[in-house]
C-alpha cells in the first residue's frame, strides 16, 4: 500500500472540483493518506472562510492522518532547507521544508501540483506524484 502525504493545493483544487485532484483523493482514500499540520494550518488561515467551508475542510482532512511536527521532522526539514541552499542555491520555504519532511519521514509520496517547489529535493529522500500531470 502507498502512502500520500498530500500538499495544500490538492486540498484546495479537490475543494474547487478541479477533477484530476478530486479523482486523486477518491483513488487515494483507499490507500493511505497523511496531511501535514502545517496544511491544515495553511488551509484554515483564510479569511475568507465560511462555516460550510470549515466543515467541507475538515471532512477532507478526515480522509487521512494529521501528522505533527516533531523533533525528527523539524531537523529533517532543516537539513532540507540547507540542502535546498547549498546544493541547490534555492531558499526553501519552512512550510513547504515541513511538508517535504513530513512525507520523507513517513516514507509517503508527496502529491501536489507545485513540482518545482520541490523537484530540487528529489535525491534526498522525497518522491512527488502531480495528479495534474497525467492529463
Amino acid at each position: 500500500m502507498t502512502n500520500y502525504c498530500v500538499d495544500t493545493n490538492i486540498i484546495v483544487y479537490t475543494m474547487n472540483g478541479l477533477e484530476p485532484a478530486v479523482s486523486f483523493m477518491k483513488k487515494a482514500q483507499n490507500e493511505g493518506i497523511i496531511f501535514s499540520v502545517i496544511v491544515e494550518a495553511e488551509l484554515f488561515s483564510s479569511w475568507k472562510l465560511t462555516d460550510e467551508d470549515f466543515s467541507d475542510l475538515r471532512s477532507v482532512l478526515d480522509l487521512g492522518e494529521i501528522i505533527e511536527v516533531n523533533s525528527s521532522i523539524a531537523l529533517k526539514a532543516a537539513e532540507l532547507r540547507r540542502l535546498s541552499k547549498v546544493k541547490s542555491n534555492r531558499s526553501l520555504k519552512l512550510p513547504d521544508a515541513l511538508i517535504a519532511a513530513t512525507a520523507i519521514e513517513h516514507a509517503a509520496v508527496l502529491i501536489t501540483r507545485n513540482e518545482d517547489d520541490f523537484n530540487h529535493l528529489l535525491n534526498y529522500g522525497l518522491e512527488l506524484f502531480n495528479p495534474f500531470s497525467t492529463q
